[in-house]
């Protein structure tokens, strides 16, 4: 597994479902997002999740801001700030 990013914010929006946005400094490109992710709560629960879709653009820092949607099969509520989001691959 390889680490994508922290979650820095997660949100609802009534048409895609649970939204988790985070940043990540290193990877130039995220063709490691498949159809599945892992998520490590802080409270060191492990999420299976499927990926719904991703968006990743340029902050104006120049780190690769990350949004994947995770649908409406969990709630944001389920998804504690600072949870970490890994890759299968």
């Amino acid at each position: 597994m390889q680490k994508l990013m922290d979650v820095g914010d997660v949100f609802e929006s009534k048409e895609y479902g649970t939204i988790i946005v985070g940043i990540n400094p290193v990877h130039s490109s995220f063709n490691e997002i498949g159809d599945k992710i892992f998520v490590r709560t802080p409270e060191d629960q492990e999420l299976e999740l499927e990926v719904v879709s991703f968006q990743v653009s340029n902050s104006s820092i120049n780190k690769k801001m990350v949004g994947i949607c995770l649908g409406k099969s969990i709630r944001p509520t389920d998804i504690p700030l600072g949870s970490v989001v890994y890759s299968f691959s």
